[in-house]
């Protein structure tokens, strides 16, 4: 299977329709051994509570243990290799094709995502967009791509087809408790949702509002997940709507 390099009518329609898309292979074998090297090391300096950048995001802010859902936002900032690569320029150039914005408009951002064999919780159903300043509008998307086999036993995406053509879900903190950074929705389905399995090197591309899940990884291998976020410059809202779970802000 080759790399996908471009993308098609077929893909804009889908990821118009559904929200998401499925790409199969956005990094070739030896990228992807290229990206686990790097994000081991970064997961071995940088994933320790307290650290810059690092966050437990199902686990409380104080929490002693070690974290449920270790994630490391902006990983680039410890390996600017991570930006010169071929992936993050494919990336890009496929974000680009996907929001008709030209590449050198497109602002940016990593985020790395571990769930260790047999441990980690799930991640509940969520908007990435409840995340955000309701003050500033944004047009954007994730590219999700696995280094591992991403399975529906070890924690692969599950979609809400057609879920972005609708609101900003009410969100609120996972267990209700303020000092977890996660946020989940009670407003979804969890039936209708859609599984994303995929082979290593392949990737979902979703926009910011698609609802979204994944389950916790019950296998004995962990499931790495190497994210680029790509979205337009802010526009400023005359009318914010309120987002009242923004609390950590």
């Amino acid at each position: 299977m080759s790399v996908v390099s471009t993308i098609d009518h077929h893909n804009r329609e889908e990821f118009r329709r559904n929200g998401f898309v499925i790409l199969p292979k956005v990094a070739d074998e030896s990228e992807v051994a290229w990206l686990r090297e790097v994000y081991d090391r970064l997961f071995v300096q940088r994933a320790t509570p307290g650290s810059e950048n690092f966050y437990d995001i199902a686990g409380q802010a104080d929490r002693e243990e070690s974290p449920l859902l270790p994630q490391i936002v902006r990983p680039e900032k410890y390996a600017p290799e991570l930006l010169e690569s071929a992936h993050f320029a494919r990336c890009r150039a496929i974000a680009s094709a996907f929001l008709a914005i030209p590449e050198n408009e497109l602002e940016f951002y990593g985020h790395s995502i571990l769930k260790p064999p047999r441990y980690g919780a799930p991640t509940p159903w969520h908007q990435d967009e409840a995340y955000m300043d309701p003050r500033w509008s944004r047009r954007g998307l994730s590219i999700w791509t696995t280094l591992d086999d991403a399975t529906v036993e070890s924690g692969c995406l599950h979609y809400l087809p057609g879920g972005h053509l609708g609101p900003v879900l009410p969100h609120h903190h996972i267990d209700n408790d303020d000092r977890i950074r996660g946020l989940m929705t009670d407003e979804v389905d969890p039936a209708a949702g859609v599984a994303c399995p995929l082979a290593p090197g392949g990737a979902v591309v979703h926009d910011f509002r698609t609802p979204h899940y994944a389950g916790p990884n019950q296998t004995g291998q962990p499931r790495r997940a190497y994210v680029l976020v790509f979205m337009s410059a802010p526009v400023e809202v005359t009318d914010p709507e309120a987002r009242p779970w923004m609390t950590w802000a």
